[in-house]
């Protein structure tokens, strides 16, 4: 039996009850996420709701999309690396090969001084999150690649304990071909490690060089990805701090960065707060990183390539720095800087999706359709104040799967893949974000949720093959698609 007719089965006051213990379980463990508003601000947590109906994606597919998501980080890495280490955008190389616009580089909010800072030749994007959807012909294609501050893998395994702890009947018949998510934290834990600098010849040995001491920098309590952060030091031995607990200090005339509660140097900042926030908080930061004293995973300056306008160019960037097709697909996308591609938004705003270049969490977007005529015209102006500030992209066939009210729920997959200097992986645990009832975006911060994300290979042996298995171009996914925007 299928697991939605399985719980069909279930009296609906004992799936009214699990559901309710669910719910308890997730919050003593702080599986909460922020809600914010149309305009970005935090205004309250809430559990984060999984759907115990699981989405099953074949092991075959799902390695073909692994192997699709490694090569964007790879590509993404090295674009980061060439445009940070030379002086200009017009300098760096895939802009002298004619392959990619400077001023799109240059205009990016997410370009900042501080990525300056970051030695040339070290991995920049160590975690990376690769959002995607599937249509009803189980065509996938990439959203949008997330190398800032991904987050979302606790979710992901805090939807594999609900299924185990609460609906266990629902695994019996795939248990011996569903791959376990066992480990996915370590290989995230051990990526962000890696991130620690080599020995620093001029500074002495010391207690410090025995182990790797690992600070994640966070918002403190109210931190909307708190309850991950905590879930990370724990299974890391990572220690939360806020900016003011870390200082930037000379050791023999060496800038180090010192966290100041356990009075031991720092050799890895796992970021979860805005650049902006680091670079005032622990003033001189740029010292230690550009001295390679100090690992920092995922690099600053990273948000470049989460700017939805450079997204446009990821395909040219894996042919440019790989020497490879691109083995994903992704959205038809509009600068709207460029003025010929302007008048075609402009001409088409109540078909299409236009998003700030730098937004995400669902926040600035206009669907369209769904926009009122005053909507439209104040979005137009917008546009023609700011061109350089907006993309458009065509409307996506997001697919949607059922949910125990009978309704269908939008949903898309974030994919967590991970780059160390000795190549990338992917996690084997991915995020399936559910939009709500009658909602189009899916995003935790819009009130989404989650469900467990299965990854089901046809026997057994399968799942020992990993990726590489197939170029499988089907899915077991299920969905039905329609129309739908993602944040």
């Amino acid at each position: 039996m299928e697991p939605l007719e399985i719980i069909d089965t279930l009296d609906p006051s004992d799936v009214a009850s699990r559901r309710r213990a669910a719910d308890s379980d997730l919050v003593a463990r702080g599986v909460t996420f922020g809600v914010k508003d149309a305009d970005g601000k935090l205004h309250g947590h809430e559990v984060f709701d999984i759907e115990p109906v699981p989405r099953v994606i074949g092991a075959a597919t799902w390695d073909r999309l692994a192997r699709g998501v490694e090569q964007r980080t790879r590509a993404l890495d090295r674009f980061l690396d060439d445009v940070y280490t030379v002086d200009s955008p017009e300098d760096a190389a895939i802009v002298r090969a004619g392959r990619m616009d400077a001023a799109i580089i240059a205009r990016s909010p997410g370009y900042t001084p501080l990525g300056r800072s970051f030695p040339a030749g070290r991995v920049r994007t160590r975690v990376a999150g690769a959002d995607l959807v599937c249509d009803d012909r189980g065509r996938w294609a990439v959203l949008e690649d997330n190398v800032r501050m991904p987050s979302g893998l606790t979710f992901a395994l805090a939807a594999r304990s609900v299924t185990r702890d609460h609906w266990p009947e629902l695994l019996a018949g795939v248990r011996d071909r569903l791959r376990p998510v066992t480990g996915a934290l370590e290989m995230f834990c051990a990526t962000v490690e890696d991130a620690a600098p080599p020995p620093h010849p001029d500074l002495p040995s010391g207690p410090d060089a025995a182990s790797r001491h690992v600070v994640i920098v966070s918002e403190g309590d109210h931190d909307p990805t708190r309850a991950e952060q905590r879930a990370v030091a724990e299974a890391g031995g990572f220690h939360i701090r806020t900016c003011d607990l870390l200082r930037v200090e000379q050791d023999g005339g060496v800038p180090v960065v010192v966290d100041l509660a356990s009075g031991r140097r720092v050799d890895v900042i796992y970021l979860r707060v805005e650049e902006n926030r680091l670079a005032e908080g622990v003033p001189g930061i740029g010292g230690p990183l550009a001295a390679g004293t100090v690992g920092m995973a995922n690099a600053p300056g990273n948000g470049l390539a989460d700017d939805k306008a450079v997204y446009a160019s990821v395909p040219e960037m894996v042919r440019f720095y790989l020497g490879e097709e691109p083995r994903l697909g992704q959205v038809p996308t509009w600068l709207c800087a460029d003025p010929s591609q302007r008048m075609e938004v402009l001409d088409r705003l109540d078909e299409l999706v236009v998003k700030p270049v730098d937004g995400y969490g669902g926040a600035g977007i206009t669907i369209g359709p769904e926009c009122s005529g005053a909507r439209l015209a104040e979005r137009r102006a917008e546009i023609l104040a700011r061109p350089e500030a907006f993309i458009a992209q065509e409307r996506v066939e997001l697919s949607t799967l059922p949910a125990l009210d009978g309704t269908r729920r939008h949903v898309d997959l974030r994919m967590f893949s991970l780059l160390t200097g000795s190549g990338a992986s992917t996690v084997p645990a991915g995020l399936t974000r559910v939009a709500r009832a009658g909602s189009l975006i899916v995003n935790s911060s819009r009130g989404g949720g989650g469900r467990d994300t299965w990854i089901v290979a046809s026997s057994p042996k399968e799942l020992s093959v990993g990726s590489g298995v197939s170029d499988d171009p089907g899915s077991t996914d299920g969905a039905v698609g329609r129309a739908a925007p993602v944040g």
